[in-house]
């Protein structure tokens, strides 16, 4: 989820626990403040954009993480301000933090929650990564104008029923894509996630265990398309390209991804795509790696929301 989407939970939680809402208020800056702060991992962008991505959503949106930056929060707060109850600062912080991961393994990116744990990222693919029925949520609960809709104590079970129905939509869509996918392919893998645009669009992949199936289900109305359709390389020359630094940080970046290999000259050049998100007839992160003759890499890179930003690996 992107920091406005984190702050306007933070607020919306502040406003639902009872806390008056002024930008004076500690314990509103306070669940507000934790709700984005997992995000601080965005200094890393000061050593550059790999060791940023590199390290984006991991530790720092790890649960032991949650009751650091809480804490840090609550005792800023109170040298700030003097005279906090810290028994209500310190718990909004702390749900404002929990919020921010839990709404972070709702998309398709997911989180290492479990650091030190696991470094696995946790997603449940259920929502969008700007989901605007979420926004529209907070709005009306914070918002003078909007906040008598309906009673705030509806707003979790409301979030909670459009969770569920996202998880229903998803059963749908991958009900789809078997109908149209079952007897033509064997599965060996098959995962669906939400489309980056549009609330009833889902994305899929399929692996045969020889090639990657990848397509699109729209809901209303019902419609099924097959994007792409990617055969794996030899796996002599992928075990070259995975043998390189960029397949290291790639495999660790998507746990969905292919490579494609074109031979030019005397060396090969590696494509890695990210197969999560699909974008204007595109993937939106791809990296190369060039190997000459004597297997040694000539070029490492890693192509970021599009192929022409260039970030060495």
């Amino acid at each position: 989820m992107d920091p406005l989407t984190h702050a306007a939970v933070g607020l919306t939680i502040a406003v639902l626990s009872g806390e008056p809402l002024s930008v004076s208020n500690p314990a509103v800056i306070a669940c507000v403040a934790g709700a984005i702060i997992p995000d601080g991992d965005i200094v890393m962008q000061l050593k550059g954009d790999y060791a940023y991505l590199k390290n984006h959503r991991g530790m720092s949106h790890s649960i032991p993480m949650m009751f650091v930056y809480s804490g840090v929060i609550t005792g800023l707060l109170w040298l700030i301000f003097g005279g906090i109850s810290l028994w209500n600062v310190f718990p909004l912080a702390l749900l404002g933090c929990f919020s921010h991961i839990a709404l972070d393994v709702t998309n398709s990116y997911g989180a290492q929650v479990l650091w030190p744990l696991s470094k696995k990222h946790i997603t449940f693919d259920l929502l969008l990564v700007y989901d605007p029925m979420l926004i529209i949520l907070c709005l009306i609960n914070t918002l003078p104008y909007t906040k008598g809709i309906f009673p705030s104590y509806m707003t979790i079970p409301i979030f909670i029923g459009y969770l569920f129905l996202r998880r229903i939509m998803k059963k749908i869509a991958q009900n789809i894509a078997y109908e149209n996918l079952s007897y033509k392919y064997k599965t060996v893998y098959f995962r669906i996630m939400p489309s980056m645009i549009g609330l009833i669009k889902w994305h899929f992949v399929l692996y045969t265990g020889k090639r990657k199936i990848i397509g699109e289900v729209n809901m209303f109305p019902r419609r099924f398309r097959i994007i792409d359709n990617k055969k794996d390389i030899d796996m002599d020359l992928y075990n070259i390209a995975m043998d390189t630094p960029i397949a290291m940080f790639f495999e660790k970046f998507t746990p969905i991804f292919h490579v494609e290999c074109e031979k030019k000259e005397d060396n090969y050049e590696f494509e890695f795509i990210d197969l999560r998100y699909h974008v204007s007839k595109d993937f939106l992160h791809h990296a190369t790696a060039v190997i000459n003759g004597d297997l040694e890499v000539v070029t490492s890179l890693f192509h970021p929301y599009t192929k022409t930003r260039n970030v060495q690996v």
